[in-house]
């Protein structure tokens, strides 16, 4: 990389944090909430912490999908919802083949060579996950932008709704990691349905 574009990239990422700080707002030192508006017009409040940058969208399907990324990105938290009106995934079982039909392209290329289900403990509604570890990139010291170590996979569901997880990381031991597998199993909640007037 040339210095020319070296600079423009600090300079780049610089504006980056200068944005997310100010979007934060004073208070630093406190998370805040996003609220997303689901299918049936149901909300999720989702506790996103100080310094992370969040952002939200809608698939043409109308999945809605929140994104957070930690200010140095050394983790980057993706969560689709989707609606559960069965009960289906609110059984261990039925999260832990829903895992292996959605994330098996994993297996192949992790050091694992196999999925390690792990319940994810959740406050509200229960969870299943696996972690894999890239085998391409095991013992590199920098790796290029967007490329990361781990993968944390997995589904959280509770009635009526469920929220498919990837946490890309670069290790699984980190405070950002920690941070990002609490959002999952505390930040995630469900609001009451706001009645019509």
């Amino acid at each position: 990389m040339t210095p020319k574009l070296t600079r423009l990239r600090g300079l780049a990422l610089l504006l980056v944090s200068l944005v997310s700080a100010s979007a934060i707002g004073p208070s630093k030192s406190k998370d805040r909430e996003e609220v997303l508006v689901l299918f049936e017009q149901r909300r999720v409040a989702l506790s996103v912490p100080a310094g992370f940058v969040f952002s939200s969208g809608k698939s043409e399907e109308g999945i809605i999908t929140a994104k957070l990324n930690d200010p140095k990105e050394t983790v980057s938290l993706q969560i689709s919802f989707l609606p559960d009106p069965h009960g289906e995934f609110a059984i261990a079982r039925q999260r832990k083949e829903f895992i292996v039909r959605s994330f098996q392209h994993y297996v192949t290329g992790s050091v694992e060579q196999a999925m390690q289900f792990e319940e994810l403990e959740s406050r509200t509604g229960a969870g299943t996950y696996c972690v894999f570890t890239d085998a391409s990139v095991v013992g590199k010291t920098k790796l290029p932008p967007n490329e990361y170590l781990n993968s944390t996979t997995g589904i959280k569901a509770w009635r009526g709704c469920c929220a498919v997880f990837t946490l890309m990381s670069n290790g699984t031991t980190s405070a950002e990691y920690l941070v990002a597998m609490k959002i999952l199993r505390e930040g995630l909640k469900e609001l009451p349905l706001t009645p019509l007037l």
